[in-house]
């Protein structure tokens, strides 16, 4: 409900954006995404340093003032490029930041009206990636000469590309992140975008580039796709107007952004996968060609008058989707925001059943004082009692069913024997996060069941303690 509620107040605000993207509107709107992408030290008795400073407030401005200028000929692209630089960090990191600064530099040479001044500075932001990062920087210089002389710059940049590319071939990593590039690509074939060369020429940047400090270097050559190879829009052509395609897949990119920033990072251990699992998807690079690919056709329906059917048929596969996948809901046998502990003195917990029918039972739970345990240790057992009195029993397994509750706490982290599953759900615990764990366990012979009691293992330590978080059943 509440990322519904979320996506609903993010699809609000993207409709009131003006036409005309401006710097009053686009600098709050970079500041609030760098608080939420890169404010985690706002959790933990923030300081007040010059780094601070500049992370949360010079950045932001710098990319909102370089997304403004973007925007003046690209339109709602400029969104698109500057959400692309933002993701990689994720946030406005440094590298992100020069990137699209470089662009916008590139973007103000191409322009015949701008003074020298003007001009001479632009020069001089377009080589200051080169001097924070010579290889990387050479790529985000390469990409925003294509902005600055369309007709020489790509071959420029493909020249670029090609020595980069010995590099980017010795990086074991580079596979991973070699299929981002073409998530952008369709972003050439709006209407109006007729230059193939430019476009190919940041798709080469954007394979080569070094990943140095990390993918974030690949800002500069994947907002250049993103802008469609850089042909700047025609004044007053529809792609800047109400019912532009580029505006519809912009609100629909910013509404699934706001949906997934929502559910707050922490929350979850991979939230973007565990919002895909709601609909049946997993977070393969098929399933982003695929939805790149739905969301350029829905578009291209619009763009050929059909305007109400990308939003109900978008509406109607979201719909059929959750419905075929989103389980019916359990019953939960602990009160809501309750814990349970298993200890030496109370080492077990029971609740009655009613003799109802149990297919499935799902347990969140914790260890305290467990980091010196092995993986694979029991540390509890389940037993479901059935009418007749068969007792189905199974054991919860350290490291596999649950773990250690601060295990990301780094003195503990530093001397843990026990590996932690991923965390089911994440809090701010001081200056850490503490975490919680889930396990579901799917009943051999289904039936109903007169009871369910959790035994803490007798062989565990007695400091070692089993905190049950909640405890649900399903049929």
């Amino acid at each position: 409900m509440v990322l519904l509620v979320a996506a609903a107040l993010g699809a609000a605000v993207a409709r009131r954006l003006p036409l005309a993207l401006t710097l009053p509107v686009a600098l709050p709107l970079a500041l609030g995404l760098q608080v939420l992408l890169r404010g985690g030290e706002l959790l933990f008795a923030p300081q007040l340093s010059i780094r601070s400073l500049v992370a949360l407030l010079v950045l932001p401005a710098a990319g909102a003032v370089a997304t403004t200028v973007l925007a003046r000929r690209h339109g709602p692209l400029a969104l698109v490029a500057a959400g692309t630089a933002l993701l990689l960090a994720p946030g406005w990191n440094v590298a992100a930041t020069l990137g699209l600064v470089a662009l916008a530099a590139g973007d103000v040479l191409a322009q015949a009206d701008r003074g020298r001044i003007v001009k001479g500075l632009a020069l001089l932001a377009l080589l200051v990636p080169i001097a924070w990062d010579p290889l990387p920087g050479l790529a985000t210089a390469a990409a925003a000469l294509v902005l600055a002389r369309p007709k020489e710059g790509p071959f420029v940049a493909l020249a670029v590309a090609a020595g980069l590319a010995v590099f980017a071939l010795r990086d074991p990593g580079w596979p991973s992140t070699a299929w981002l590039p073409f998530l952008l690509l369709p972003a050439s074939l709006l209407p109006g975008r007729d230059r193939w060369l430019q476009a190919l020429a940041a798709l080469a940047l954007a394979l080569t580039v070094p990943r140095l400090p990390d993918i974030s270097a690949m800002a500069a050559p994947l907002a250049l796709l993103a802008l469609g190879g850089g042909a700047p829009l025609p004044a007053g052509g529809r792609a800047v107007g109400e019912g532009s395609g580029v505006r519809s897949l912009w609100t629909a990119v910013l509404l699934g952004a706001t949906g997934l920033l929502a559910a707050y990072p922490w929350l979850r251990a991979d939230p973007l996968r565990e919002a895909l699992g709601l609909f049946g998807l997993a977070g393969t690079p098929l399933c982003a060609l695929v939805a790149v690919a739905a969301a350029f056709i829905l578009t291209g329906l619009g763009w050929i008058g059909l305007r109400r059917a990308p939003a109900f048929l978008a509406a109607g596969a979201l719909f059929a989707a959750a419905w075929m996948q989103i389980p019916a809901a359990g019953k939960p046998l602990l009160p809501p925001a309750s814990t349970v502990a298993l200890d030496a003195t109370h080492p077990s917990w029971t609740s009655p059943l009613a003799a109802q029918p149990v297919g499935t039972l799902v347990v969140e739970s914790s260890l305290s004082n467990g980091a010196g345990l092995a993986n694979g240790t029991p540390v509890a057992t389940v037993h479901l009692t059935a009418r007749d009195g068969r007792i189905t029993s199974w054991p919860l397994l350290a490291g596999e069913d649950t773990g250690e509750w601060a295990a990301r706490r780094p003195d503990v982290a530093a001397a843990s024997v026990l590996v932690s599953p991923p965390a089911w759900i994440s809090w701010v615990a001081g200056d850490f996060f503490g975490q919680r764990y889930r396990t579901r366990r799917t009943v051999d012979a289904p039936g109903p069941f007169t009871g369910v009691t959790i035994a803490r293992h007798p062989a565990l330590p007695p400091e070692v303690r089993l905190a049950l978080h909640a405890v649900e059943v399903r049929k």
